[in-house]
């Protein structure tokens, strides 16, 4: 009997209640004496019956089979998707579209510090045997004294998070040294031939350079660490000595390891400007991908940010042929300090070891430096670490080897690997047949700006390096589009055919750059129509629907955020603000009785933004004489300033010619000791002729309700105020 039952409970199929979420082998039982004892009829549960067989059939027929590129898309973090693959596995999940069991596996040989990459996809298997054949993958256990004490310095004295493959990376090194023993010693302090064999076997196997330099990398913290062991200290007086000199033949083991992986890279010709440039168009489209990303403000992943992050240093050393000392140099404060100039942002690097240089990117770069200096780096900033780098790493320490990081870039799109050297030497021999006067720009960015540039000096050879001679016959080109094709605020970009069809190349360079310019003419179009004001998004927004712009559009926060207040200059030339000034028709003020103390005062009906036209101080100009000779008679309401070389004084409250009954709001507003509003002398065109006139700018944000106040009580730029008797708190 209870065999019987056995057998039928076996051939039962399981099938999981929805309410409770477990595994049932008699689900009509379960839900009559559990999840729906209370107030349920035969009916509803045996509905909740089928209910729960049809999810275990769609489970089975749709849901245990996983794709494994799908699971790559929802987990790009290199170790997560791994670690998720084995589960699913040991789950009893099937996965479709599985590269080789070795591909899942996590990297032993990567870097922890450094990025998550996709790992290679033949490279990782074949170096693993390489290494297994040279017996350099056996590794001593890992409950071993010295390896268990290392990992936890390295976890609570470096708060080093992902230290694991530093310790395997000493402990294959230590085995390889020590074939033979139990335990790992310090004996291996003696075996210099033994550890350039090591080394040397390393190489042969293949491995990227980066994997290289993490093995010496882990050995030398090693090294550090066994320093800070005082008992071993005591044993032996000559230990920190000997781990020096140790360090001394791993760095000069891997200078050697360096030239010779150097020499065999372009052993047929030496690379060109192509060549060394190569990296940045491989990655573009990544590199494109995460800035979209971040503008749009989607969750980027820590090898996405960091992938970023290689590229713009590869930036720097490819495109713009700076050395590395250069770009580890760049601070934050030489980041700030940047100036726009000739169409391009210059930024000055002081603190390189050679010499004070200058760099020149072009509008859209600065945009994409911007992004990772407003939305990367501050999340790698730590506050125990002082940290004035532009570039930091996500250990919160400024990046100290741009050279490591462009050549882990290269690996991660498997390129050959390219040097600052390289790339220089590509462009000092592109200028040869460029004028002798181009040929001294190209050289003048070459040589880290020396002699005291200016930055039109820098512009100038940094136009000419974009790519010697080609950016010449680039601009021509370019020329010719637009005189084919003319860039306006309404037209539609030439298509491909279009372009072919006129004679012009049929990829998209030409193509991105009409759209780059009807793109930037769109934004001065939206900027112009807020002079005096500032520009907020809801009224961009309104601004692009009028004019029915559907693609190829400036946000109207972008818009918003470019908005900065107009000079002197062009508010002497905004008709909105002569029409504000002859008709007096200010908007968004309100003349206010505050009480017999204080008397009438100005106040704000509407928002302004700092630097905003807010009104004008009206009245009458006279020479500042004639203004203290009506003071002498009790007048009030006058403001003093100088322009140039006079001295004049507006008096506000006789009543001007052009408005003798009207009051004007602007000598109602308050002098104040903590003023809201700046005097602004400008020259307009009014009635026909040239008049001075007193404008108020916002000094700062002022909102609704908020008194309008001034300070004249002192000499501040061009103005000469004089205690007045004026209204005031």
């Amino acid at each position: 009997m209870a065999e019987r039952d056995q057998r039928r409970s076996a051939d039962r199929n399981i099938v999981h209640c929805l309410r409770c979420h477990k595994p049932q082998e008699n689900l009509p039982v379960h839900l009559a004496r559990f999840c729906m004892r209370n107030g349920s009829t035969p009916e509803e549960r045996m509905e909740e019956v089928q209910k729960a067989r049809a999810s275990s059939r769609e489970w089975i027929f749709n849901n245990r089979t996983w794709d494994y590129r799908r699971l790559r898309e929802i987990l790009p973090d290199t170790h997560s998707w791994a670690v998720m693959v084995k589960e699913l596995l040991r789950r009893g999940f099937f996965i479709t579209n599985q590269l080789q069991e070795s591909h899942t596996a996590l990297d032993p040989y990567s870097d922890s510090d450094t990025t998550d990459r996709d790992p290679p996809s033949t490279q990782t298997s074949s170096v693993r045997i390489k290494m297994k054949e040279a017996g350099l993958y056996g590794k001593f256990p890992a409950n071993a004294e010295l390896l268990v004490d290392f990992k936890k310095h390295l976890m609570k004295s470096l708060r080093v998070s992902h230290c694991q493959t530093k310790v395997d990376n000493v402990s294959r090194f230590l085995r390889y040294l020590q074939p033979t023993a139990s335990e790992p010693s310090l004996d291996f302090l003696s075996k210099s031939t033994e550890t350039r064999d090591f080394l040397t076997a390393l190489q042969r196997t293949d491995m990227g350079t980066t994997t290289f330099y993490s093995y010496i990398r882990s050995i030398i913290r090693f090294l550090e660490y066994l320093t800070t062991r005082l008992d071993l200290c005591r044993t032996d007086p000559e230990l920190r000595s000997k781990c020096q000199s140790y360090t001394d033949t791993l760095k000069t083991v891997s200078k050697t390891h360096d030239k010779t992986w150097d020499t065999r890279r372009f052993s047929e010709r030496a690379p060109n400007i192509k060549d060394c440039q190569r990296i940045l168009t491989v990655a573009k489209s990544d590199f494109l991908r995460i800035h979209g990303d971040l503008l749009t403000g989607t969750a980027v992943s820590s090898p996405d940010k960091t992938l970023y992050h290689y590229y713009l240093q590869a930036l720097l050393v490819f495109r713009h042929m700076q050395r590395p000392g250069a770009v580890t140099g760049l601070t934050d404060e030489d980041w700030v300090e940047r100036i726009a100039h000739g169409g391009r942002v210059v930024i000055g690097v002081r603190k390189e070891k050679t010499a004070s240089i200058q760099i020149a990117l072009t509008q859209e770069e600065e945009a994409c430096f911007q992004l990772y200096y407003k939305q990367i780096r501050p999340g790698n900033i730590r506050l125990e670490t002082f940290c004035q780098g532009f570039f930091v790493s996500s250990s919160g320490e400024a990046v100290s080897n741009v050279s490591h990081d462009v050549n882990h870039l290269h690996e991660m799109y498997k390129l050959a690997c390219v040097t600052s050297q390289d790339v220089r030497r590509a462009f000092r021999s592109a200028p040869q047949s460029l004028p002798v006067h181009k040929q001294r720009a190209v050289n003048l960015y070459l040589s880290n700006n020396t002699g005291n540039p200016t930055p039109q000096d820098t512009v100038d050879a940094a136009e000419l390096n974009t790519s010697p001679g080609a950016g010449t016959r680039f601009t021509k080109r370019f020329l010719c589009l637009k005189a084919r094709f003319p860039v306006s605020l309404e037209g539609q970009p030439p298509l491909k055919k279009q372009r072919v069809d006129s004679g012009f190349p049929e990829d998209r360079v030409l193509y991105d750059k009409w759209r780059a310019s009807q793109y930037k003419q769109r934004e001065q179009y939206l900027l112009s129509h807020f002079t005096h004001s500032k520009a907020s998004a809801g009224k961009v927004a309104r601004l692009i629907a009028q004019e029915g712009w559907k693609t190829n559009s400036p946000k109207p926060e972008e818009v918003e955020r470019l908005w900065k207040p107009a000079p002197p200059d062009s508010i002497e030339a905004n008709q909105v603000i002569i029409k504000c000034v002859s008709e007096q028709t200010w908007t968004g003020l309100v003349v206010k009785n505050f009480g017999d103390e204080h008397g009438l005062g100005v106040v704000a009906t509407r928002p302004f933004s700092k630097g905003d036209v807010v009104c004008d101080f009206h009245g009458k100009v006279n020479p500042a004489a004639e203004g203290r000779a009506m003071m002498m008679k009790g007048l009030r309401d006058l403001l003093f300033f100088r322009a140039g070389h006079r001295d004049l004084c507006v008096d506000a409250q006789t009543p001007c010619e052009c408005h003798p009954d009207t009051h004007t709001v602007g000598r109602r507003i308050t002098h104040s000791q903590s003023p809201n509003l700046e005097p602004l002398h400008c020259v307009l065109k009014l009635h026909g002729r040239h008049q001075d006139v007193i404008l108020f700018k916002a000094l700062v944000d002022i909102s609704i309700d908020t008194q309008l106040k001034f300070y004249s009580g002192e000499i501040v730029k061009s103005f000469l105020g004089l205690e007045l008797d004026w209204p005031d708190e």
